[in-house]
């Protein structure tokens, strides 16, 4: 009785990987073939190349913001 459940558990499970490895399996094909129809049909357009003519933001951090961040860390350091 027991090995009869355990070789219908098999079974059962031996299928079930299969339809899900089947599933998945056309799942990707047919992420492929509709990835290719779309780039045959609706290609995307190229991005047009500009130059930045605003000038970059200065990366240095003001002493306001420092000088707060430090007291922030002192604060936390002394509660713990």
């Amino acid at each position: 009785m027991v090995t009869e459940l355990l070789i219908e558990s098999a079974n059962l499970m031996l299928i079930g990987m299969v339809s899900v490895f089947c599933f998945l399996w056309l799942l990707v094909l047919a992420v492929g073939l509709l990835s290719k129809v779309m780039q045959r049909y609706f290609p995307t357009p190229a991005k047009e190349k500009y130059i930045d003519n605003i000038p970059a933001a200065s990366t240095a951090v003001s002493p306001a913001i420092v000088a707060a961040i430090t007291a922030a860390i002192h604060q936390h350091r002394q509660q713990h």
